[in-house]
């Protein structure tokens, strides 16, 4: 019988089970019982067989359960780098002083009395983050025009080979799911760090190229398999399911991401370009085959990402109005039991809203971001549909609130100033295997209600089997 609680395992023991199941082809039970784990840890073993091999690889130790610095000074950079990102994100204007300051009281926490900060210590640091203190600004107001086209200009020289089908933008968006618009007063602004209303909230990362194609969404929640999820394959979803107890992006994770990406573009002998901002949870990866990832410099990020000019905007639109829908088609069901949405439900909208997003829509976006140059007229997208219009003065009479945005201010990831932490997140990071309990499947509305009414219903009769067992 399989354990119920998650077993801390080592890298070499996870290889262990990737090489078992390779040489015995045997179920997941199978692999559950003969390692005395849980069947959730071994799905999760062998969804990132490819990070974890590529990384026992690297590591070339059977002995390490993960990668983290072992030497005090290794300690000390990468604590001091990810606090470092974590103050430019909350606009803190930061000085060599100060971070000279901020090694030397982590060293004092964690019993390293003997480190130094010295001035040699700090230019080695600078040298290598590459931190330049004149590309430092404490407002955003202080950019000039100039140091926006001055960056894009070496963007455009360096993407010049590229096709638009091989540059892509990922980017994360934080997301309540199930909050209702007579709900939102108290919702507006939140960043929703702990309580319960982090309990109702997702990250989201969209991926996508020029050409509006889109990666598969990659969907962060609070528990490892909810109650919604029973007897359901979640790769037959088409979504990448992550768990952490904050809902929040990590290293682990987009690590992971970026291995698998990459993976599946040297299969597909393709070499992209991806942009992404220049998170803490974000890492420079120098051992990627087929990606060349092409970092936002800081503040940069709201003047020249494209997913932030018009593409997470149109997607939350979608999203709600995939809410409003359910909540109208109970009501017109009779139902009093309004606000039971659970994660399944947020799954099929999610991926709907994102199939739904024009092409032209991400083309628009890549335009206005000033990565790509157009000669065509740019045509100005209706984000707010007539459709959603009607929906909102059907149910709450206006938008005076701004239902579709009213989760902007999400926090995706950890933006603690704590040095302890900080490093403790680094050292082990947080993952759930909860399973969530209020998430009733008695709730799951039938399949006309999820899917016809939503307009979901495809048209192919293999994809209508696979959608009606997931929803029943």
């Amino acid at each position: 019988m399989s354990c119920g609680k998650r077993k801390r395992l080592t890298l070499a023991q996870k290889i262990e089970i990737i090489k078992f199941v390779e040489a015995e082809n045997v179920g997941v039970r199978a692999v559950a019982e003969k390692f005395n784990i849980g069947k959730t840890q071994v799905s999760d073993i062998l969804k990132n067989k490819v990070y974890l091999s590529q990384t026992f690889v690297e590591q070339g130790s059977e002995k390490s359960k993960r990668k983290f610095p072992k030497s005090d000074g290794e300690i000390i950079d990468t604590v001091i780098f990810q606090w470092y990102l974590h103050a430019r994100v909350n606009n803190f204007p930061i000085s060599g002083p100060v971070l000279k300051e901020k090694a030397l009281e982590l060293a004092s926490e964690v019993g390293l009395n003997d480190f130094k900060a010295s001035n040699g210590w700090l230019q080695k640091f600078k040298d290598r983050h590459q931190i330049s203190y004149k590309n430092i600004y404490a407002n955003p107001t202080l950019l000039k025009e100039c140091v926006i086209t001055e960056w894009l200009n070496s963007v455009k020289e360096t993407i010049k080979g590229y096709k638009d089908c091989d540059i892509f933008n990922c980017d994360e968006t934080g997301l309540f799911y199930r909050i209702l618009p007579e709900n939102t007063m108290s919702f507006i602004n939140e960043t929703c760090i702990d309580g319960n209303l982090s309990k109702e909230r997702l990250t989201i990362m969209l991926c996508t190229n020029i050409d509006g194609e889109f990666e598969k969404p990659l969907i962060i929640g609070k528990v490892g398999k909810y109650n919604c999820f029973k007897d359901i394959n979640i790769d037959n979803l088409e979504i990448i399911w992550k768990s952490n107890t904050k809902a929040w992006m990590t290293r682990n994770i987009m690590t992971e991401w970026l291995l698998d990406f990459d993976y599946r573009m040297t299969q597909s002998k393709r070499n992209i370009v991806l942009f992404l901002d220049n998170a803490s949870s974000h890492p420079l990866l120098n051992n990627l085959q087929s990606i060349k990832l092409i970092f936002f410099p800081p503040y940069l990020s709201s003047f020249c990402q494209p997913l932030e000019q018009g593409v997470i905007q149109n997607f939350k639109i979608l999203y709600r109005q995939c809410v409003l829908k359910h909540q109208l088609s109970i009501m017109d069901n009779g139902s009093g039991s309004l606000n039971r949405i659970n994660m399944l439900h947020a799954i099929l909208w999610i991926k709907y809203a994102i199939n739904e997003i024009k092409r032209s829509t991400v083309r628009n976006s890549f335009i206005k971001s000033g990565i790509l140059i157009s000669g065509e007229n740019q045509t100005e997208d209706n984000l707010a549909t007539n459709d959603y219009k009607a929906l909102l003065i059907r149910l709450i009479g206006n938008d005076s609130i701004n239902y579709a945005e009213l989760d902007n201010q999400l926090l995706t990831e950890n933006q603690s100033l704590d040095l302890i932490k900080i490093m403790q997140e680094l050292i082990d990071p947080q993952i759930s295997d909860e399973d969530d309990a209020e998430d009733d499947t008695s709730y799951l509305l039938n399949e006309d209600i999820v899917l016809t009414n939503l307009g979901q219903v495809s048209e192919s009769t293999e994809k209508k089997k696979i959608e009606h067992k997931i929803i029943n």
